[in-house]
């Protein structure tokens, strides 16, 4: 199946650190849509609750494939979720499962590069060659397309940027274990962290989100919604969070030289007012005789990633489609 094509009915799976989602497509946008919470006790249950949605959803109608977009790390080459830390299990062979339950042809990638892979296929970014997804959520992802094609990698995890360096003194250290990386500063979980660590560096007023700060307790709800309503500490934070944003989306432009770059995931859906703006000034002062691309809300919101697994199955990117299960 080709963008472009008639596109019959396709199953897209969308498995997250919190939920499992599974959809029915009929062409390019879903007819049914089914949600549970991610399992957290093993890889078996994680495949039996894929397996019964899958059933729930399609109510009896056929389809003719599985496209599957999940957090990682992940091997394609043998169809597998390697570690999910935030699950606390691995070792899941997700493709193979799924294709021999229900003999149909199963697509597998990770959920930053199926971002990028919907605004190809299904999104604003159609026409693009070259372009680029970032997800600010509860860690950081990238997935980027050049020359119209997918960057996967040899296992599937060339989207990884998140991991790249922002600042190579820094002893804040990542969930990876290194030192110095953007998602370290800004992903979900390290946002706490990053405000209490910056309480050290500000002279102005007590505020109550300096207070929560210096906690540890300033979560990214709050922090978003006091910098909204003022608190000076709050707004300092942020616009320290959005220039490491900047120094990071230069690590972007350097490796995929887009033409666009697509914002997902929550913290920036529901905080583009805060973000946005200011990230695209600092960009300047990092981006030299580069520039700076589009900087664009990704088309489907917090049915992003869905629709990439969606696009993942409508039109499979060669290095995707190479590993796929195919039924005998």
């Amino acid at each position: 199946m080709w963008a472009g094509e008639p596109m019959g009915r396709i199953i897209a799976v969308d498995i997250g650190a919190t939920n499992l989602r599974v959809a029915l497509f009929e062409g390019e946008r879903p007819v049914a849509v089914r949600k549970t919470q991610t399992p957290r006790t093993s890889g078996s249950d994680l495949v039996k609750a894929i397996v019964d949605l899958v059933r729930d959803v399609s109510g009896g109608y056929d389809f003719e494939a599985i496209g599957v977009a999940s957090i990682g790390p992940l091997d394609l080459r043998n169809g597998t979720l390697l570690w999910a830390p935030n699950l606390g299990y691995g070792n899941v062979n997700i493709r193979d499962s799924l294709g021999s339950e229900f003999q149909r042809p199963v697509y597998l990638t990770n959920d930053a590069l199926a971002g990028a892979w919907a605004e190809k296929v299904l999104g604003a970014g159609k026409e693009l060659e070259d372009l680029a997804y970032v997800t600010m959520s509860t860690g950081l992802g990238v997935g980027a397309v050049v020359d119209g094609n997918l960057i996967v990698g040899r296992r599937g995890n060339a989207h990884e940027l998140g991991h790249s360096i922002v600042d190579f003194e820094s002893e804040l250290r990542c969930g990876c274990g290194g030192n110095g990386h953007w998602e370290a500063y800004v992903g979900g979980r390290n946002i706490p962290r990053t405000a209490q660590y910056l309480t050290s560096r500000w002279s102005g007023p007590r505020t109550k989100a300096f207070e929560l700060a210096s906690r540890g307790e300033l979560s990214p709800e709050a922090l978003y919604s006091m910098a909204r309503q003022g608190d000076e500490f709050a707004r300092y934070a942020v616009s320290f969070i959005n220039r490491v944003h900047a120094a990071g989306m230069m690590n972007i432009i350097a490796a995929y030289d887009p033409e666009a770059i697509f914002i997902g995931g929550s913290i920036y859906l529901y905080n583009e007012d805060l973000i946005k703006g200011e990230l695209i000034e600092f960009m300047k002062e990092y981006v030299g005789v580069f520039g700076v691309p589009r900087i664009e809300r990704c088309t489907f919101g917090d049915d992003e990633v869905l629709y990439g697994a969606a696009a993942t199955a409508i039109n499979p990117p060669q290095a995707i489609a190479r590993s796929a299960y195919r039924p005998r």
